[in-house]
């Protein structure tokens, strides 16, 4: 029941994720999956190390592909840094190298954190053109509705 509600929650946040949202959240799912994966190369277990770096090589080259499709210079910085981070991540699944590993968790921690920046900052700005773009209305404290008749009580009275 509980996985159910996750997936459904998850698949809610997509759905309604702008495209620097869902950068962010592959961001995050590769850290995830690169932290998993790093425990298990300091480990120098192979076999829990392969399936959690492939997880990560995934996410990495969704990411790599994003930036890759729109040519502008951002973009060609982001898909070069991507590059280096799946070139490390290849480089670990193969010979388990932890200094490797924790090179690209950095770079992957570094972009997630510029991401998270870039996300506040939109809702912010939406925030604002929203809070500009209605004009301000005072409205009166809400009065309880007593129903019009005094309600009285021995030492105390309320009227409406």
């Amino acid at each position: 029941m509980s996985t159910n509600l996750n997936r459904e929650y998850l698949e809610a946040r997509v759905q309604t994720a702008n495209s620097a949202q869902l950068h962010l959240m592959l961001l995050d799912g590769a850290l995830r999956f690169g932290r998993e994966a790093e425990k298990a190369v300091l480990r120098q277990d192979e076999l829990a190390a392969h399936p959690a770096l492939m997880r990560t090589l995934d996410i990495v080259e969704e990411l790599l592909v994003g930036v890759k499709d729109q040519k502008t210079d951002l973009n060609a910085k982001l898909a070069k840094l991507y590059e280096f981070v799946y070139a490390r991540l290849t480089s670990v699944y193969v010979n388990l190298d932890k200094q490797l590993m924790a090179d690209a968790l950095r770079v992957l921690e570094f972009q997630r954190e510029t991401w998270r920046q870039a996300c506040e900052k939109l809702t912010t700005e939406a925030r604002d053109e929203s809070a500009a773009a209605k004009p301000a209305t005072k409205t009166a404290a809400p009065k309880p509705h007593l129903g019009g008749s005094p309600v009285t009580t021995p030492g105390l009275t309320l009227e409406a």
